[in-house]
């Protein structure tokens, strides 16, 4: 297992959800398009309906004209670390660090 930096708590402490979804969509996106696979063939093949995925990864404008990510529930973000070859904790360890260095 490689080594893996420590995540500094108080900054953890102190993110906001949008910087969060920002780097989480970053990471996907990374990662997706590493393995050459569209958007929606990811979301085919995790069982997931297209618009989850790209709610996630690209975002959505809300009636309010508030333009924010969609949510992954905790089992859907543990299937997307497992189809890129992670542990869910390593998985979050990656959208974190991309969090703080934002």
């Amino acid at each position: 297992m490689s080594h893996m930096p420590k995540i500094d708590l108080q900054n953890l402490q102190k993110m906001e959800d949008d910087r969060f979804a920002e780097a989480l969509a970053k990471v996907l996106r990374r990662h997706r398009k590493a393995r050459g696979i569209t958007r929606d063939g990811l979301a085919f093949q995790l069982g997931l309906h297209k618009n989850t995925l790209y709610g996630v990864e690209v975002g959505v404008k809300r009636k309010s004209g508030h333009f924010s990510h969609t949510q992954l529930t905790m089992t859907n973000f543990i299937r997307l670390a497992a189809f890129f070859g992670y542990q869910p904790g390593e998985f979050l360890q990656d959208v974190l660090i991309e969090a703080i260095d934002c």
